[in-house]
């Protein structure tokens, strides 16, 4: 039995209870299950120091879960993505040990792995410089620009430029336009498929409940953005964001 234990237990218990309310008493044992499983391994990265100061070293963790199932995929989502890291913090602040300022945990999923979920630690923080706007590069699909500057606070992306509602106002403008009719990519771009957000010194993008679907591959994987995921996507250079099947390379 590990310092750690004890604590998990009490965090598990209140996610078991979540769990059972918002998805039923079946699938809350597979979740438990996975959450315990990736509390044990962050445990193991607890580093003892001088004095028996516990540490832990990685100021940002990417947890990637896996299913062919996209129900599935969305249920880690819903279960996982807002309330991982909210677990984490307690579990290590508990065990008395220390975590560095800007620590961070993100929530992923993807379609195959050779796991059912893999953790990423890292001790780099995904900046972009402040005041060196990130650059969005068409590389599937037909828009008026090749590329785009996101110095904008927000940028939206679908089939056409205006949105507007029933009595003819403009509900949404879209910056980055996939011409509609223009070719098989562009007709998988919802009118309305997704948005980007400027955060500090980061960039996230959202997707705003397209039919396709948004993914990023990165690193030899398929990264889902699901509709309705409030924190978004934290994303990287040099990854490569489906719309549908209109991809743009983030930069």
């Amino acid at each position: 039995m590990t310092f750690f234990s004890e604590i998990e237990k009490t965090i598990e218990s209140g996610f078991r209870r979540w769990t059972e309310r918002a998805f039923g008493p079946s699938q809350s044992n597979d979740l438990v299950l996975i959450h315990r499983a990736i509390l044990e391994q962050i445990a193991g990265k607890i580093q003892v120091g001088a004095r028996g100061k516990r540490i832990f070293p990685y100021p940002r963790i990417v947890v990637t879960l896996a299913s062919p199932d996209p129900d599935r995929r969305a249920l880690y989502q819903a279960a996982f993505g807002d309330k991982l890291e909210s677990a984490i913090r307690e579990a290590l602040q508990a065990a008395a040990c220390e975590v560095g300022r800007g620590f961070a945990v993100e929530v992923r999923t993807t379609e195959a792995s050779a796991e059912p979920f893999a953790i990423d630690y890292t001790m780099d923080q995904p900046v972009t410089a402040p005041g060196a706007p990130a650059r969005l590069r068409v590389v599937r699909g037909k828009t008026q620009q090749a590329e785009y500057i996101l110095d904008k606070p927000r940028l939206n992306i679908g089939r056409l430029a205006e949105l507007t509602d029933s009595e003819q106002r403009v509900v949404r403008r879209n910056d980055v336009v996939f011409e509609e009719g223009a070719d098989e990519a562009n007709a998988t771009v919802s009118r309305k498929h997704a948005h980007l957000r400027r955060e500090a010194d980061h960039y996230r993008i959202w997707d705003d409940a397209s039919e396709f679907g948004t993914r990023i591959f990165r690193d030899g994987r398929l990264i889902d953005v699901p509709a309705g995921n409030r924190r978004g996507e934290l994303l990287r250079p040099g990854d490569e964001i489906y719309f549908g099947r209109a991809c743009a390379r983030f930069e």
